[in-house]
């Protein structure tokens, strides 16, 4: 694993966030929420940055 946080959603409920992989296989990035999990592979051998992935589950965390 790369990178873990949590924060907490507008609604109150806590997020977190991972980024594991490398650049020799790619990148993957998911949100656990609620005992969901939701990932997104991506083939990508840029990692992006805490941002960018929060930027990336900003529907999956209000609930779109």
């Amino acid at each position: 694993m790369i990178d873990s946080w949590t924060k907490k959603s507008a609604y109150g409920k806590t997020v977190t966030y991972k980024i594991e992989g490398d650049r020799k296989s790619g990148f993957v990035y998911s949100a656990a929420m609620g005992g969901r999990d939701i990932k997104e592979i991506t083939g990508s051998l840029k990692i992006l940055t805490r941002e960018d992935v929060e930027i990336m589950f900003a529907h999956y965390v209000t609930g779109d």
